[in-house]
């Protein structure tokens, strides 16, 4: 598991300098290079500006794929940084996230997978969330694909 600190290099590493939607295919074919097989085995999700601008159901998905998804982005939208952040935060009582905040496990997840797509100077502007491998793969996928955008 990251600790706090690599995630949060990590999401200041993939700050994009602009992102719009000539740039979201650019970033799906990103994440089919970096995924390879697992392409197939993942849901994705891409939004920008609250709208959903992608959506990815590969063959190996079920509904319990989208249903992650959802509670992923949940995470992500409330506190604008990725999934596996809070993760990290909670990681020695995970309950305590939803106690603390008044939030349930039905609507948010603080799994892997869920990141947000940052603008240099802007903020956050969208999200990329990422089901169907382990949740630490998830983020890793979605981590590597905004940093090879930033890269090209």
């Amino acid at each position: 598991m990251l600790s706090i600190d690599e995630i949060l290099k990590q999401e200041d590493a993939a700050t994009l300098d602009h992102f719009g939607l000539k740039d979201v295919d650019r970033l799906v074919e990103k994440l089919k290079t970096i995924g390879g097989d697992d392409f197939q085995r993942v849901c994705i999700l891409i939004t920008k500006n609250d709208r959903e601008v992608y959506f990815h159901a590969g063959t190996s998905t079920t509904n319990e794929n989208n249903i992650w998804i959802e509670k992923k982005a949940n995470v992500v939208n409330a506190y604008e940084h990725s999934s596996l952040l809070e993760k990290a935060i909670y990681a020695d009582n995970p309950d305590n996230y939803y106690q603390s905040n008044g939030l349930s496990p039905k609507d948010y997840a603080i799994v892997g997978g869920g990141f947000p797509i940052c603008v240099q100077g802007t903020g956050i502007v969208g999200t990329l969330i990422v089901s169907g491998l382990t949740d630490e793969g998830d983020h890793d996928l979605a981590y590597k694909a905004l940093s090879a955008l930033k890269q090209s």
